[in-house]
């Protein structure tokens, strides 16, 4: 009798027990979501908020910006974007900057993609010297070579063109787009070219017809992460170009910008309307960006 009494309280105790480590561990990992969640709360507070407070900003007058930084607008105005819109040649640099940045975008895209696939499925002497002469040029900041760029473009006479910026942006570009593409083609099954090829399909349109519609994903990723440098750039911009017709929107904010003065509303303003062509890129591919981001970069 007293050992069926020890052993049904055993039992209990042991169910007892294992009911608190298990409750333990629920709080556990109740806790740690609600700390995780808060810090990531925070991290996007902190990258969100320059952005609430610049497009706040860009519907206040100097006075009331001056009076109070920090807080609400006492009163919304259209007018900052009025003035920099049609009182100055905004219009023309944000032309300049889409120019510039889509055909530098488009001309990564091609020579990136394609040197990619030539060095994931095209076995040819000294493939592996030049990717890794390609990796390294990956590690040489661009700005490095300002003054020898400077040089070259002056004695090409493309200095204050659009190609004064365009040919250094696809440069610098292609290393790093060639390796993450170029990871991505690796994943891709050999049976897909393989089957391409027995039926006849040239290497050209076999890159061009099938390799490119598979690796969308990665491009995507690809195209925004070099159309938002390209369009962000300011050294390059500043150094090369020296006319406002050719002048792109990151050095045409500086005409907001007075030795005794600077219209701080008016530079809101300006650069709140720089942020909508990023927006709208990334709203665009938004549904390929993750499944690149993912699938890319597995294999090396």
């Amino acid at each position: 009798m007293s050992k069926n009494i020890y052993e049904n309280a055993t039992t209990k105790l042991s169910r007892t027990r294992s009911l608190f480590l298990r409750g333990w561990k629920r709080l556990g990992k109740i806790l740690s979501t609600i700390a995780v969640n808060l810090f990531l709360f925070v991290l996007f507070a902190w990258a969100v908020y320059p952005l609430i407070w610049q497009f706040l900003t860009s519907f206040r007058t100097n006075v009331d910006l001056f009076a109070n930084p920090w807080g609400l607008p006492t009163s919304f105005s259209l007018g900052n974007y009025v003035k920099v819109w049609n009182a100055s040649p905004l219009p023309r640099y944000f032309l300049n900057s889409l120019i510039v940045s889509a055909t530098s975008t488009v001309f990564i895209l091609l020579f990136s993609s394609m040197a990619a696939y030539a060095f994931a499925r095209l076995k040819f002497p000294g493939s592996t010297i030049l990717l890794m002469f390609l990796l390294s040029l990956y590690f040489v900041p661009p700005h490095i070579a300002l003054i020898p760029l400077l040089v070259m473009l002056k004695r090409l006479g493309l200095v204050d063109t659009y190609f004064a910026l365009i040919l250094p942006y696809i440069a610098f570009a292609i290393p790093f787009s060639t390796i993450l593409i170029r990871s991505f083609i690796l994943g891709l099954p050999q049976e897909l070219i393989d089957a391409a090829l027995v039926d006849g399909c040239s290497k050209i349109r076999l890159f061009f017809s099938i390799v490119l519609p598979v690796i969308r994903p990665i491009l995507a990723v690809v195209l925004v992460v070099q159309f938002v440098t390209c369009w962000n750039e300011y050294l390059f911009a500043l150094v090369f170009l020296h006319s406002r017709e050719v002048k792109t929107l990151p050095v045409g904010l500086l005409d907001f910008v007075g030795e005794y003065f600077t219209d701080w509303v008016a530079t809101a303003a300006g650069l709140t309307l720089a942020t909508i062509p990023v927006l709208i890129v990334y709203l665009v591919f938004r549904n390929q960006i993750i499944s690149g981001m993912t699938a890319g970069a597995i294999k090396g």
